[in-house]
């Protein structure tokens, strides 16, 4: 009986010692640094661990001097440790800490992260981000699946290592093509002008010997600063240009086009803008010319305080305006708040569309407003009253007189207007940026072209695509413009 109270009392006491065993390895991670330098900013680390299955991960810290405890360094990265069935081994620059288990590339998870096997006694890493010339103190911690520490953490032995790999700076890109270009350019228009004054001198057409000469600066300035960068944007359609080797480009021929037509959701951007420029122009010409109309009513008293307010929304900057609708329209914003409601009006795709294109509305009226009031102004007061005396209706005044008479202003303007609402970027890139999402690759549900192409140029980075959907939405706007100044006679109008 006493041996076996003795054998209880002695298991008692042995149970927290040996909890405390089971608690913790042994014996810390043995780091050390490799001698070989890695890459910029890169240290190698080699790490012999005991296998144990309670470690679900390894805690890589640092710091620039050395420490003994967690709390007088920084987290570098987490590795986490399973069982690799069904996992594929990594490559080089595949993952932001390349690592290797018993000599191999590590394998990754879904993510793309490194992983550990659980029975790999040895592994390394080449830690990124390290500052070069300096010593770095590095130490590794095993953590269980709860993230508690399996060793002392106030007790680590760290090791210095350090990069000597100095900054890497990317060499100048060679712009000599460019000022090559420019140079032929501006020497050709001069050439031209000098040619074109000695010919107008010949025939007598001008006695101003610097008529040429006055003309020349605006000239050499709209060649080089718009011609020359719309033949470059459209030779550049037809590279493979991208961020990677922008100006180390090669031809691709319509492979450019290619893609654009294959692009998920071309169809669809298309039709959106389409709709987006119609339904702002047609609106802008109705709500603009009633306003206009209204303001130049006889007898009518503050047109000037009237024009004034109408006038606010185009003298305001229009992304002050933009961004304080997106304010108003949130759930918490001034229209819910009126209406007592919390709809995200941003949220759903329709809505969403709705929204923007209402908000572009009221950005363009006014200045449709005061463009057709001043046309409204200039027409002839006679030709109204000599119709009031007849017993002409005010209807048919504005049918048979007013309409045929603006239509050599309204022609230009609303067809401006609709280049201007197709090529609108502001609104809809600080309302909604192209959300709501749709898919990957694809243009959001309020994307218009032009924001669509900002996002493969300057978010994706492929400028050879984004060139080609420029030229495509530059041959639209030809086409649709002699179309319409065609089928509208605008010429006529002003003969």
């Amino acid at each position: 009986m006493r041996v076996l109270r003795l054998w209880a009392a002695v298991t008692l006491l042995a149970l927290p010692i040996m909890a405390q065993a089971q608690a913790q390895p042994q014996t810390q991670p043995r780091v050390s640094v490799a001698d070989t330098e890695p890459g910029y900013r890169q240290i190698q680390i080699d790490v012999a661990v005991s296998p144990d299955p309670r470690v679900a991960a390894y805690e890589i810290w640092f710091a620039e001097n050395s420490f003994s405890s967690t709390r007088d360094a920084l987290l570098h990265s987490r590795i986490a440790v399973m069982d690799v069935d069904g996992l594929e081994r990594g490559a080089p620059g595949e993952n932001y800490d390349y690592c290797q288990v018993d000599g191999l590339p590590a394998y990754l998870d879904a993510d793309g992260n490194a992983v550990i096997d659980r029975n790999a006694a040895r592994w390394s890493c080449a830690l990124t981000g390290m500052v070069p010339g300096r010593d770095t103190w590095i130490a590794v911690v095993p953590v269980s699946a709860d993230g508690l520490a399996l060793v002392d953490v106030d007790g680590l032995q760290p090791v210095s290592g350090r990069t000597d790999a100095s900054d890497e700076r990317t060499p100048p890109p060679d712009t000599r093509p460019v000022l090559y270009a420019l140079g032929s350019i501006i020497l050709s228009t001069i050439v031209l002008l000098v040619f074109l004054r000695q010919r107008d001198a010949r025939k007598g057409r001008t006695r101003s010997r610097l008529a040429h000469v006055y003309v020349a600066p605006a000239v050499i300035g709209l060649i080089t600063l718009t011609f020359y960068p719309i033949l470059y944007g459209i030779g550049l359609a037809f590279t493979d240009a991208d961020q990677s080797h922008l100006g180390d480009e090669a031809w691709v021929g319509l492979k450019n086009f290619v893609t654009v037509f294959a692009s998920p959701g071309m169809w669809r951007v298309t039709g959106f803008t389409l709709v987006w420029a119609i339904a702002n122009t047609a609106a802008h010409v109705f709500f603009g010319l009633l306003l206009a109309l209204a303001l130049n009513r006889a007898g009518l008293t503050g047109k000037t305080v009237y024009r004034t307010v109408f006038l606010l929304p185009w003298a305001i900057p229009g992304y002050i305006s933009v961004l304080a609708w997106n304010g108003m329209l949130q759930p918490e914003g001034l229209v819910n708040g009126v209406l007592g409601t919390s709809i995200d009006f941003l949220a759903g795709a329709d809505s969403a569309r709705l929204v923007v294109i209402l908000v572009n509305i009221w950005l363009g009226i006014p200045f449709m407003m005061m463009t057709l009031s001043g046309a409204l102004q200039a027409l002839s007061a006679d030709m109204f009253e000599a119709a009031e005396v007849d017993g002409v209706s005010r209807w048919d005044q504005f049918r048979y007189l007013t309409l045929p008479n603006l239509k050599s202003t309204m022609v230009p303007v609303s067809l401006l207007g609709f280049i201007w609402s197709f090529n609108s970027f502001n609104t809809i890139y600080l309302m909604t940026r192209g959300n709501p999402y749709v898919g990957f690759g694809e243009p959001g549900a309020t994307d218009i072209l032009i924001t669509y192409v900002f996002s493969v140029a300057f978010e994706y980075g492929q400028y050879g695509v984004a060139a080609a959907w420029s030229v495509l939405i530059f041959l639209m706007l030809v086409v649709f413009s002699w179309l319409y100044l065609k089928k509208t006679r605008a010429t006529e109008a002003s003969a």
